[in-house]
């Protein structure tokens, strides 16, 4: 319409210089060029929701200004438009923007925590953490005179640092419940205690373990009542199978990451599966049910992990199992797989360009003395996404980094040698494929 106009205009521009002697005023010009120069937004918002598969309504569009719905018409026009022209043109990334528009931005499940200033931002995991007064990690931190001064300022430093950070709740949160019979170790956690997630800054812990249920139902249902009244997203167990495959979706940077968990820990089954009208946590034993909920968050964000307690403990060899899952996760729409529960680091590869973390080992959990780790990926403002791992020691029910070149090399190293040996990593911690496995 609008190069409609102008031909117009510069027809009767020359009709004017013509013997034709049109009357053409100059209060004309100026409408007819203010009519060129009108933006229609009802047209382009039809134009895009077309092409683009985001269901654009006027009113939207014109909040994000002329000059950007101007830019997006302009790159449909230059025929180079896709989804991350979405990210480069608005700031904000094609789920984000339908999010918008749609209002699920301010959905339960979505924490939407705005730019933080830089051309990336960190989502950070590491594993099992046990507050559970009765055994020695907790007993030693009232000797230290509380669990902040059992784990290293500069690594609780570095994960308030990161955007996202993600902490397995190994144990059930209450009073209520009786242990379950014939279980060797349950965990029971006063709720006070969820405090502590406040200072070491998690925003999101896991219930896909096999601890969660430690003290039968009540227990379980007062977990998910104690971490939703202290404001602590969960992932990975609820009352139904529903509420236990939903993923969590954080935003930054304009960007919508998710994660999902699920868990095939147990050898002998003391925790329930959800199921359709039952309470448990996700199961991935078979991983059907799992990899539906992989595939429905994956509709959801622009980049998706998946969080799974999983493997044999105490050993750095993988159950077949794993190794088939985590490519089925790849699969279904997964961007990372990150895995605990062995209470040891397992090894690494890349499956299809995306990071396998197999194990991330403990975080604070026992006595023992074990190599450690904060496994981070670094999303740029393409969505692509770097893996990191920050080394950390276990020892005597207390947690530090590792700042001494060789001791980082060493466990690099170790790390490098687990099966499948599939990456390496750089002395900086950055994790690269060695080779990348392509079915």
């Amino acid at each position: 319409m609008k190069n409609i106009i102008n031909i117009f205009i510069i027809t009767l521009l020359l009709c004017g210089l013509c013997s034709c002697k049109v009357n053409v005023s100059e209060s004309m010009l100026t409408e007819i060029r203010a009519q060129a120069e009108a933006f229609n937004y009802d047209e382009a918002s039809q134009r895009i929701s077309d092409e683009t598969g985001v269901e654009m309504n006027p009113v939207f569009l014109e909040s994000m200004g002329e000059e950007m719905a101007q830019s997006i018409i302009d790159e449909l026009d230059s025929g180079t438009f896709n989804e991350l022209s979405w990210l480069e043109l608005t700031g904000y990334s094609y789920h984000v923007i339908k999010d918008m528009i749609s209002g699920e931005l301010e959905a339960d499940n979505i924490s939407n925590r705005g730019f933080n200033g830089k051309d990336n931002f960190t989502v950070s995991f590491v594993g099992d953490i046990l507050f559970d007064p009765d055994y020695r990690p907790m007993a030693h931190a009232n000797t230290m005179g509380g669990v902040m001064n059992c784990i290293d300022t500069a690594v609780v430093d570095y994960l308030k640092a990161s955007d996202v950070f993600l902490i397995n709740n190994e144990f059930s949160v209450g009073v209520r419940g009786e242990p379950v019979r014939g279980k060797t170790w349950t965990f029971q956690v006063h709720p006070d205690k969820l405090s502590l997630y406040g200072d070491m800054g998690v925003d999101i812990v896991s219930l896909a373990n096999n601890h969660v249920y430690d003290y039968g139902m009540e227990g379980f249902e007062d977990t998910i009542t104690y971490l939703d009244n202290a404001g602590i997203p969960h992932v990975g167990a609820g009352m139904n199978l529903g509420e236990a495959a939903e993923g969590y979706y954080f935003v930054v940077n304009g960007i919508k990451v998710g994660i999902v968990a699920a868990s095939s820990a147990e050898k002998v089954r003391f925790t329930p599966v959800a199921g359709e009208a039952s309470a448990g946590v996700m199961g991935t034993y078979d991983s059907a049910e799992f990899l539906k909920a992989i595939k429905a968050a994956d509709e959801q964000c622009d980049v998706l992990v998946a969080y799974v307690h999983w493997g044999t403990e105490n050993t750095t060899k993988l159950d077949e199992s794993q190794k088939t899952m985590a490519r089925e996760y790849i699969d279904a729409g997964a961007d990372a797989v990150v895995g605990g529960h062995t209470h040891c680091l397992q090894g690494m590869e890349f499956y299809k360009g995306k990071p396998i973390v197999y194990s991330v080992g403990n975080f604070w959990f026992n006595s023992k003395s074990l190599d450690s780790c904060v496994i981070t990926l670094k999303i740029d403002r393409q969505m692509k996404t770097e893996a990191l791992i920050v080394p950390l020691e276990q020892k005597e029910c207390e947690t530090r980094l590792l700042t001494e070149d060789a001791e980082r090399r060493a466990l690099f190293d170790r790390v490098e040698s687990y099966e499948p040996q599939g990456v390496t990593i750089s002395d900086s911690g950055v994790i690269s494929p060695k080779s990348d496995l392509v079915p």
